[in-house]
């Protein structure tokens, strides 16, 4: 009887019609996201490495919104929609963690000797590198990368609007 207008719904005749379930199965690229989220750690890690060599400073906790990013970029390149892309994101970002720490060690190592990095780099050996996880990364670098995984998991996999569930759906039934 008393009942207000609603503004924020929408009328009946504005439903949009379910989304061609198997064109949004076709988008997915486990390839595409796995290109685009090392693009974007290489990015990132280099951005943390000059960063910390800039001020003098080792911000462990960069690491977190690093795997933000590569999950978003792999929510936008990889388009996917089922667990594979939380791993690829995962497994990204781990690895970004402790590279961009590794960038971060062979610049500082660079400007102590007066050595190019890629000078660092072709003297790394298996060695250097046991020497370099014992000694640099520390148990909170091994909390934040986790941390870091946990959010590009979460971030990884593409946001569907409910039509687009509902064609989603739609395959999936007639599957069975």
């Amino acid at each position: 009887m008393f009942r207000l207008k609603q503004k924020h719904t929408r009328k009946p005749a504005d439903k949009l019609p379910p989304a061609d379930g198997h064109r949004l199965l076709a988008q997915q690229s486990i390839a595409r996201g796995v290109a685009g989220s090392t693009a974007v750690a290489l990015m990132l890690c280099w951005m943390w490495a000059l960063f910390s060599i800039n001020t003098g400073k080792v911000f462990p906790w960069f690491t977190v919104p690093i795997g933000a990013l590569i999950g978003v970029a792999v929510q936008r390149f990889g388009r996917g929609l089922d667990w594979r892309f939380p791993i690829v994101a995962l497994v990204v970002t781990g690895i970004a963690a402790y590279a961009g720490n590794l960038m971060i060690g062979i610049l500082k190592t660079g400007q102590y000797l007066g050595a190019n990095p890629v000078q660092i780099l072709s003297g790394l050996s298996g060695d250097s590198m046991r020497v370099f996880f014992r000694d640099t990364i520390s148990p909170i670098d091994h909390i934040y990368a986790f941390s870091a995984c946990g959010v590009a998991a979460f971030f990884a996999n593409r946001r569907l609007k409910r039509h687009e569930v509902v064609g989603l759906r739609a395959v999936e039934r007639d599957k069975r």
